[in-house]
This record gives C-alpha cells, structure tokens and sequence, in this order.
C-alpha cells in the first residue's frame, strides 16, 4: 500500500503567517489605540474623517417654527419640547411629534432630570411634573414660582418669593404629594438641589440685609422634615464675607459641589467637611451642572488665532480631561455627561472625558442650544436642527 505523505511544512508555515499578521493588525489597532487616547491632534483627525462625526445642517432632521410667534424650547431625555400658546409639543429625534399637552403656563421657566421635567410659571403659580411624555401632576402653589429643581426620582423643590417672608421652599415627592416647606426669614434662597437618595434637600442662600453679602448653605434632612422640621437641618455652612454662592449641585456620594463668584467647593453632608476645590481667577465659563465634575475654559491668543481649552474636573477621583481646538467660545452648554461648545458658526459636542461626540457645522450665527440626554437642538429663527448624540 502506498504510503499518502501530508505537506504538513507548508501548512505550517501559512498558519505562522497567518498568526503573525493577525498579530500585526492586532498590534497596529493597540498603537492607534493609545495615540487616539493619548494624542488630541490625532484624535481630532481620525474624529473627523474616519468616524465621520461632523455634520451640517443639509442632512438632519428639523423642527420647522413659526419665528413671528412667542415660544419657548427645551430638550430633556430623548425628547426636543416647544412651548407654544399654552400647549406643550414633543418632537422626537426624527423631528415627528410624539405628544402634546395642556400646560395651563405663560412664561415658563423648566427644569429635568432623567427622565422628569418640571415645568412652572414664571413669577406665577403653576407647576407641573411630566415623565416621559405624560403630566404626572400639577399643582398650585400660593406666592411667586422663581426657581425649581428635579432629582432622578422625580422629587421637586420650588423656590416661591412674594409672601411675608423673604423665601419659602417647598419639597415635592414624585407622585405630587408636598412633604415639607421651609421659610427663611432673612435670607433669599437663590437654588436648591435634592441628592439622588432622596435623603438631602439643600438650599443655597444670601443675606443682603447688611453692608456685607453672607452667603450660606442649609442642608435638610427630608425624612426628618417630614415629621419634625423644626429639628431637621443637619448642617449649615456659611461661607467667607462677601462670596457670593451662585447655585449648588449634588454628585452621586451626596457630596455637595457650591459654586461662588470666586472660586467653588466641595461640601460633605456625611462628615460636614468641606474643601476648595478651585479658584475661578483667569477662567471663562465655569459650570457645575456635570455628572460628578464641573468644568472650568480658557483661551489663549496667539496673533490672529487663539486656541480654547475645556478642562472637566472629575471630584471623585480627582481627574482631569482637557478638549482643546483652535478657535472661541461664545458659549457653553451642559446636560449632566455632555457639553455643548458653540464657537458661533460649530457646535462641539463632548463627553466628560474630554473626547469628541459630534462636530456640528452651520451656515448661520449660531445663537442658541438646547440639549438633553440623548439628543440636541439647534436653534434658528424658524427652525430647530435635531442632532443624536
């Protein structure tokens, strides 16, 4: 019988050349891996014409408005919302309407979180909760709505002036149900936010009474307000004479991030310390409305161009991301993981590290931006450009 012999050499030499070219690309996306990651330039580059991230206004969805009538925009979730004659419309990322609803409001003034938007009237009585797309209650409110605030759940703090005291705040559970007011006598509250837990509501005050502007802090236990709100504050911080705290913002351990005319800091409901975290001297636009971090810009000029920076400070692990591009800011907009850079004719969108989500480009002067979680709006005279991000 004839004895069959295999080439078992040269299948052995196309499996290493196989394995090592395997090896290879593996190696080559590793090394692109790390510069992508490491090098902003490059980055930028491969951004913008390998992943095709930049778009203009000729390929997206829009929202088309009337430009001669009184309405007012907003994007929270999924969702881009017009305001108009009293009826609330929701558009979704095609730029169909998913729903409408009565909004017995004027000028209305928003806040969301989540899922959750709250609406009220400005300097008026009414507020209202909606999820999703649905009014979940309403309410009326005696005195004079000027500010409000939603946490994940769908907890909501109104800040209400006109009555005999200088504020009053009210604390809403998800369902509409008032657990609690607070009135303060000498101060003016000028924010409030509630912790994810909804263990904490927290009020941001000023006193003007004296020729010395005190500013403070006044942290609210909800569980014990409930029941006994005469015992229920669980700490208060007053800051040094003459800062001026402009608004408040919880992270997820329930540490409390104050920003001031000066500089912002970072308060610790579980052991009442507190810590500076920066000075605000030499910065642009500064925002604390980030998830776990806040950020602060600047620009530097070199002839007839100048350069942007957007540093994203990180308060649980101290880290810091820079996006950096050539040009400059005429505004910054924020929605909890997401930044929104208008340079007048580009939108830069980012992410809290620093890297870039989508670059939007524009025939017109860009004046305003809305942004929600998922989604975003461009906003001209008589339309909205929708962009996913």
């Amino acid at each position: 019988m004839p004895i069959i012999k295999f080439p078992t050499q040269e299948l052995n030499k196309k499996k290493i050349i196989s394995l090592v070219l395997i090896c290879f690309i593996i190696l080559v996306f590793i090394i692109l891996g790390i510069i992508y990651t490491l090098n902003s330039s490059f980055r930028h580059f491969i951004d913008i014409y390998i992943f095709r991230k930049e778009v203009n206004s000729d390929k997206l969805p829009f929202i088309e408005i009337v430009s001669n009538e009184d309405q007012y925009f907003y994007a929270y979730d999924k969702y881009i919302t017009v305001f108009n004659k009293n009826v609330l419309y929701t558009y979704t990322s095609s730029g169909q309407v998913y729903s409408q609803n009565d909004i017995n409001i004027t000028s209305p003034i928003f806040a969301s979180n989540n899922k959750f938007l709250a609406i009220a009237e400005n300097n008026g009585n009414n507020i209202f909760l909606i999820s999703g797309t649905n009014i979940i209650w309403q309410n009326t409110i005696d005195g004079n709505i000027s500010k409000i605030n939603v946490n994940k759940n769908g907890y909501v703090s109104v800040i209400v002036s006109g009555t005999s005291y200088k504020s009053v705040v009210i604390l809403y559970d998800s369902k509409g149900k008032e657990l609690f007011k607070t009135y303060l006598s000498n101060n003016i509250a000028i924010d409030t936010d509630i912790s994810n837990d909804n263990k904490y509501l927290s009020i941001a005050e000023i006193d003007y009474s004296g020729s010395i502007i005190k500013s403070m802090v006044k942290n609210i236990s909800i569980e014990k307000a409930s029941t006994d709100p005469t015992n229920s504050v669980v700490y208060n911080y007053t800051l040094k004479e003459n800062t001026l705290l402009t608004n408040i913002k919880y992270n997820d351990k329930n540490k409390l991030i104050c920003m001031c005319n000066d500089s912002i800091y970072l308060l610790n409901i579980s052991d009442f310390s507190d810590k500076k975290l920066k000075d605000l001297e030499g910065y642009e636009f500064i925002d604390i409305n980030l998830k776990n971090s806040y950020l602060c810009s600047n620009s530097k000029s070199y002839g007839f161009s100048s350069t942007s920076y957007i540093n994203i400070f990180n308060v649980q692990n101290n880290s810091t991301n820079t996006y950096e591009f050539k040009g400059s800011i005429k505004s910054i907009y924020t929605n909890e993981d997401k930044i929104a850079i208008n340079t007048g004719s580009e939108v830069h969108f980012i992410s809290l590290n620093g890297w870039l989500i989508k670059k939007y480009d524009s025939y017109n002067e860009i004046n305003n931006i809305i942004i929600g979680d998922t989604i975003a709006g461009i906003v001209y005279k008589n339309k909205i450009d929708i962009i996913e991000i």
